[in-house]
């Protein structure tokens, strides 16, 4: 199969946020048979079809408009999904033409598993965001958590049997996804590219003040799905015991 053929990118929008115009552009590096869905809970732009009468993308945009909440209108984008795989891309995101070719590489060699991007923040002159550049490739790679902002892709049918994104979730619908996939027992595969986000909450709310939070709210989510994963596999392995032959 084709995997570069085979892909459906779904791109939650908040009503009135901007940001998605500059990702436009780096859209073009996908292949000329993926489908793009901007799933807002607002209407398209004024200059919606402007923009898609001048951008070589026209064909394969759709903007759906569906109640607010990101979970809901990830959920939304999914069920309209039509290819095989499904990324789920961050309306500020930034993403450059070798990460598209990465990730479809990544693709092909292990579909089953759910990819993600190393997270670079833009405009990231400082230390402190450096720290926080080191502190997500820890927590994705050796704590097995990537977030959101990763950009993470599966395939359709494995993100439709773990049940989507939680939309009663008050924050971390992705995180959740990410432990329902482990506790499915789905890998977790890094593209080896990055994903560029903005830094911008860093700036206006204050770096230690976000990463502090950032740190509790993930610590208090993460705990109990820990524990049912590791419910999970003791489950599996007492399975796997009863299903060997006696010796």
């Amino acid at each position: 199969m084709d995997s570069a053929a085979a892909l459906s990118v779904v791109i939650p929008i908040l009503q009135g946020d901007a940001s998605w115009r500059d990702l436009l552009p780096d859209l073009s590096a996908f292949s000329e048979s993926t489908e793009f869905l901007f799933v807002s809970n607002g209407p398209p732009p004024a200059d919606w079809k402007t923009l898609l009468q001048a951008s070589p993308l026209r064909k394969q945009c759709r903007w759906q408009q569906t109640a607010i909440g990101r979970a809901v209108q990830m959920n939304e984008g999914a069920v309209l999904a039509q290819q095989h795989f499904i990324l789920f891309l961050h309306a500020d995101s930034r993403l450059p033409a070798h990460s598209v070719s990465r990730l479809i590489e990544s693709l092909q060699t292990d579909p089953a598993a759910v990819h993600y991007f190393n997270l670079r923040f833009e405009a990231q002159s400082f230390f402190l965001m450096h720290v926080n550049r080191w502190g997500v490739w820890f927590r994705s790679h050796l704590l097995g958590m990537p977030f959101g902002d990763q950009g993470l892709c599966l395939e359709k049918e494995a993100f439709h049997s773990l049940g989507g994104f939680d939309e009663s979730a008050a924050y971390g619908e992705d995180h959740l996804l990410v432990w329902k996939a482990r506790q499915a027992g789905l890998r977790l595969k890094c593209t080896g590219a990055d994903i560029a986000t903005s830094a911008r909450k860093y700036r206006e709310r204050g770096w230690l003040k976000v990463t502090l939070q950032h740190l509790w709210l993930t610590a208090c989510q993460a705990t109990p799905q820990f524990f049912l994963l590791m419910k999970a596999r003791i489950r599996a392995w007492f399975h796997g015991k009863a299903q060997s032959p006696s010796l």
